[in-house]
């Protein structure tokens, strides 16, 4: 086998979801490079400017970041994030374009590596994109986030320095053989 860099795999497989966070703030030039890295991520099209259409809002006002807790449980969570940034697809920038939300996907996978690379945790949050009973939920977020109608709310992702006190369950995998197949679906 091929040697690899063992650090971006252990980074890739190491890699928890985070939803404590210590009371410390991240600096800007940290979120600049992790939004550069979101920014650097394949996407549908041409490598030009009118192709690329994820945009991000940087989230540190508290008042906000309580609003897009909305009422569920399992999102307060995002309250003590120091750092919430909401990914956002612009349909207007290439409207032939209609698979900007695996083009924001990419984006917030290398956003989510980056920021485990400075230690930083991070939480993908749904933002109710094919939830029909969560119709009212959205139209709140939109609304809190004052998104026209071309802007796309895809995900949420929280921030912040990991707090070492938090129990994080280990992640039990599908075995490779019940996940990958070859050539067709029916041939393991």
């Amino acid at each position: 086998m091929e040697k690899a860099n063992s650090e971006i795999i252990n980074l890739i497989t190491n890699r928890r979801s985070h939803r404590k966070y210590v009371n410390k703030k991240i600096p800007k030039d940290i979120i600049e490079t992790i939004i550069n890295c979101g920014r650097n991520a394949p996407f549908g099209g041409n490598p030009k400017p009118d192709c690329q259409v994820t945009e991000y809002i940087v989230i540190e006002d508290q008042k906000i970041k309580e609003q897009l807790a909305l009422q569920y449980e399992d999102r307060q969570f995002i309250k003590d994030a120091p750092v919430i940034i909401a990914v956002l697809a612009n349909k207007d920038n290439d409207p032939k374009y209609k698979e900007y939300i695996l083009s924001s996907a990419l984006a917030i996978e290398n956003m989510i590596l980056a920021s485990e690379s400075f230690g930083i945790g991070a939480c993908v949050l749904s933002c109710f994109l094919y939830h029909e009973k969560h119709v009212e939920d959205k139209r709140i977020s939109r609304e809190i986030l004052k998104l026209p109608d071309n802007i796309e709310l895809v995900a949420l992702l929280s921030l912040g320095y990991k707090d070492n006190g938090e129990e994080i369950p280990n992640k039990e995998l599908r075995s490779y053989k019940e996940t990958v197949h070859f050539n067709t679906y029916d041939n393991k």
